[in-house]
């Protein structure tokens, strides 16, 4: 089964105790329509809780609590504007600090600085045209 079956799973037979509990803990029996109303509404309302509070670990499983964290940190100067796979755990990734542009070589046990980039468009590595 999977986690997510399995805790589904275990929400109903949760509400399902819950359920049977507050129909035996009844004193005595009593006319149709007035404490099996509020049994429904006890689950109706459990049902909602349990839901709510999936539906929350699955949203912090998912985006993770970082989220939470990022809010009093203020402007970010370091940014990744971009990175490529090598293969075999190696990086290129182009990193951003204060409008410079840097080119690292990044892998296992070490990052390398490769060269600075240049803020605008670099011709460093274009084609040449074949001279006629």
């Amino acid at each position: 089964m999977t986690p997510r079956r399995t805790s589904t799973l275990a929400a109903f037979l949760f509400l399902a105790q819950q359920a049977a509990w507050g129909q035996a803990a009844s004193p005595s029996p009593s006319p149709i329509g007035s404490h099996n109303s509020d049994g429904m509404l006890q689950l109706f309302v459990y049902f909602v809780l349990v839901v709510a509070l999936l539906g929350a670990g699955l949203y912090f499983t998912r985006s993770g609590f970082s989220n939470l964290l990022r809010r009093g940190k203020g402007d970010r100067k370091l940014v990744i504007s971009e990175a490529r796979t090598l293969g075999n755990r190696q990086f290129l990734v182009v990193a951003e600090y204060e409008n410079r542009k840097m080119l690292l070589g990044v892998c296992p046990g070490r990052i390398d600085y490769l060269s600075t980039l240049s803020a605008s468009s670099d011709d460093t590595f274009a084609i040449p045209e074949k001279p006629e």
